[in-house]
C-alpha cells in the first residue's frame, strides 16, 4: 500500500467512527440520558431489625465489655498454651531421638545405569533401593535438569547410600562432571 492508500484508508475509518457515533447517540438514544439505579428501599435501622437479621444469619450480638473479657481470656489461654508447649516439644523430641538413631540405618546399593536409562529411571530406581525418599526424587530430577547433568550420566556400576546427599549421588553418577 502506498501512502496515499494508507491516509485514505484511515479517514474511512475515522468518518465510519462518526457516523456510528452520531446514529448511537443522538438518532437510537433520541437525545434521552435517563440515569439508571438500583435504589432499594431502605428500613430504618432499629433494634428489633437488627435482632431479626442476627436471627436469620444464626449470629449473636454482645456487648463491649463481654467481648473484651472474651479478649483476655483467649489471649491468657494462648499464653498458657504457648508455655506448655515446650516442655512436650522437648519429650517429643527425646522420643524422636531415640526413633531416629534407630531408624536410621545406612543402606547401600550397587547401582546399575544401562544405555536407554532416563534420569526418572535411575531416580525410581534409586527410591526402589531406599537410597532416595520418595519425595526426594522430584528433587533429584530436577537438581539434574537444572545442572545440566543429565547428558553427563554415565554407563556402568556404582555403589552408593542413603547417607548421600542429592548432590553426591549425581556426582558419583556423572563421575565427578562438574560444570
Amino acid at each position: 500500500m502506498t501512502k496515499n492508500e494508507i491516509r485514505g484508508f484511515a479517514a474511512g475509518i475515522l468518518l465510519t467512527c462518526a457516523v456510528f457515533a452520531f446514529f448511537y447517540y443522538l438518532i437510537f438514544n433520541q437525545g434521552e440520558q435517563k440515569p439508571v439505579k438500583n435504589v432499594a428501599k431502605q428500613t430504618p435501622l432499629t433494634e428489633a431489625t437488627v435482632t431479626q437479621y442476627l436471627a436469620s444469619h444464626h449470629r449473636k450480638a454482645i456487648d463491649l465489655d463481654a467481648y473484651n473479657q472474651w479478649l483476655s481470656d483467649t489471649q491468657k489461654a494462648t499464653e498458657q498454651a504457648s508455655k506448655e508447649k515446650p516442655k512436650t516439644d522437648s519429650d517429643s523430641s527425646k522420643k524422636s531421638s531415640d526413633n531416629s538413631s534407630s531408624k536410621a540405618k545406612k543402606t547401600t546399593y550397587k547401582l546399575q545405569i544401562k544405555s536407554g536409562m532416563t534420569p526418572g529411571d535411575i531416580s525410581s530406581e534409586l527410591v526402589r533401593a531406599k537410597i532416595l525418599k520418595s519425595n526426594q526424587k522430584q528433587n533429584f530430577d530436577s537438581y539434574l535438569h537444572k545442572n545440566k547433568l543429565e547428558k553427563y550420566v554415565q554407563l556402568g556400576s556404582f555403589s552408593v547410600s542413603s547417607d548421600m546427599s542429592i548432590q553426591k549421588l549425581a556426582q558419583v553418577i556423572t563421575k565427578n562432571h562438574s560444570n
